[in-house]
């Protein structure tokens, strides 16, 4: 991968990060107004307790259960993988390194995604974490890792 690909996706995934920033923000505070006006429509007092629960509802539930629970044992084997990869004391601009930074990143976004829409199927409230965030940012460290390998292969067959 040449260097202009490589920084043409690291700066994707910098407008990425920044439109989801604003649209966590955004999200954030509409999950506070649901409530109150559920509030003032049906009475404070009241409470509902059928729970009327669609099959499709159930069915996406457990489907989004099972991706957060994938996303999960990817991300744990992922990191095992870097930090055995790193401490075998080699250079840290492997492939498998990146790939394992990689893996990580983008299955921290995957569960966060998942787990929104599974709160958002069981309790009717949409809430968005950071995790996302931290999966962009891994992701673009990814990119970096990966250049750095280009660089220490050149390195290497320079000397």
């Amino acid at each position: 991968m040449n260097n202009e690909k490589l920084t043409s996706k690291i700066k994707n995934i910098s407008r990425i990060s920044v439109v989801g920033l604003i649209a966590y923000i955004g999200i954030a505070a509409y999950a506070m107004f649901p409530s109150a006006k559920k509030g003032f429509i049906d009475g404070w007092n009241s409470v509902d307790d059928e729970a009327d629960i669609a099959v499709w509802a159930a069915l996406l539930g457990f489907v989004c259960a099972v991706a957060m629970l994938t996303a999960l044992v990817i991300t744990i084997v992922a990191g095992l993988q870097l930090l055995f990869g790193m401490s075998k004391g080699a250079s840290p601009f492997t492939e498998k390194i990146s790939r394992a930074i990689k893996n990580m990143g983008v299955s921290l976004m995957v569960y966060e995604v998942t787990r929104a829409g599974f709160y958002y199927l069981s309790e009717g409230t949409l809430e968005i974490g950071m995790l996302w965030l931290a999966g962009l940012v891994l992701y673009a460290f990814s990119l970096v890792f990966r250049y750095g390998t280009v660089l220490q292969k050149e390195s290497d067959e320079t000397l």
